[in-house]
């Protein structure tokens, strides 16, 4: 029992770092404390610990302990720090995108949403004072800790290569489902400003059609990410979008199906007229298509 015990407290600096760390990280993550707040405990942690290790060193002492907690506290503050260059006071604009057609005559457009991200101003007003003359503003969100913490982690493992964007995703799975690539593909995947995958759907069907095999007649709002099996993924930016796809006078609009509920709810809400329907992979949307034109057709 004594020898049990003698570990655990062998492995108290360990533990009581960890947990220190991981409560400073949460009092972050829901909003209690700042990013500057959180950087200068770890950076007291680290002080104290080098401190105390200099006092200690020639003391006849178990020191593995206190040397990898040392160690611990420095990488943590080292993985953490990109959080001083990111300003506190962050709000995302979401704005208008003009719907894209990636193949001329498929009359399959796919959609997406401007996204700003503003920093270095005092309120939300300040931001609306902004775009006060902009046209097609449709939301002012004030970023959280959370996703502030979030964006800096995805920039780190981008940056070592231990995560791609899901445009890098989406370009991977478009191309393997399709099993080839085009031109149009190819230069849309190539864009440096672009990001999220919600055009694969629209993509995919636009290749289709360019190699004959969807025949389209009706201009259709498209957006939804795909697998590399074919199936529709859940996107995000859904009311945008569908203001989008009405201000530009779209009678079809088709999402995922995982994100109808939502659709539906928005349509309700602002009241449009818009048609939404969702699917779930790549031959269920041909098969639709294809029941809408010869709607349509009959119409004539």
């Amino acid at each position: 029992m004594k020898i049990e015990f003698d570990k655990k407290d062998k492995n108290f600096p360990f533990v009581a770092t960890s947990l220190l760390y991981l409560t400073e990280l949460v009092l972050y993550l829901t909003g209690f404390i700042s990013g500057t707040l959180f950087l200068n405990f770890l950076l007291l942690m680290s002080v104290l610990f080098l401190i105390f290790l200099f006092i200690i060193r020639k003391k006849r002492v178990e020191k593995r302990a206190f040397v990898f907690s040392a160690i611990l506290s420095l990488l943590l503050l080292i993985y953490e720090s990109p959080l001083i260059l990111i300003d506190e006071k962050v709000y995302l604009v979401t704005s208008y995108s003009d719907p894209l057609e990636l193949i001329k005559g498929a009359n399959i457009y796919m959609l997406s949403v401007n996204v700003f991200q503003i920093s270095g101003v005092e309120n939300e007003q300040e931001v609306r004072d902004m775009f006060i003359y902009s046209q097609g503003v449709y939301d002012i969100i004030p970023g959280k800790n959370y996703m502030i913490y979030g964006s800096k982690n995805t920039a780190i493992f981008e940056y070592i290569g231990l995560y791609k964007s899901e445009f890098e995703k989406s370009f991977e799975n478009v191309t393997a489902y399709l099993n080839t690539s085009n031109t149009e593909i190819d230069e849309f995947y190539s864009q440096d400003n672009s990001d999220g995958g919600s055009a694969g759907l629209a993509i995919v069907l636009s290749s289709f059609s360019k190699n004959g095999k969807l025949q389209n007649n009706v201009p259709i709002a498209v957006t939804g990410a795909i697998s590399k099996t074919g199936e529709v993924k859940k996107v995000g930016g859904m009311k945008e979008k569908i203001q989008i796809a009405n201000e530009n006078d779209f009678s079809y609009m088709i999402v995922p199906k995982a994100n109808l509920a939502e659709a539906n709810e928005v349509k309700g809400t602002l009241n449009l007229p818009i048609e939404i329907i969702g699917v779930t992979d790549v031959d269920e949307t041909i098969q639709l298509i294809n029941d809408l034109n010869r709607v349509e057709s009959n119409k004539i």
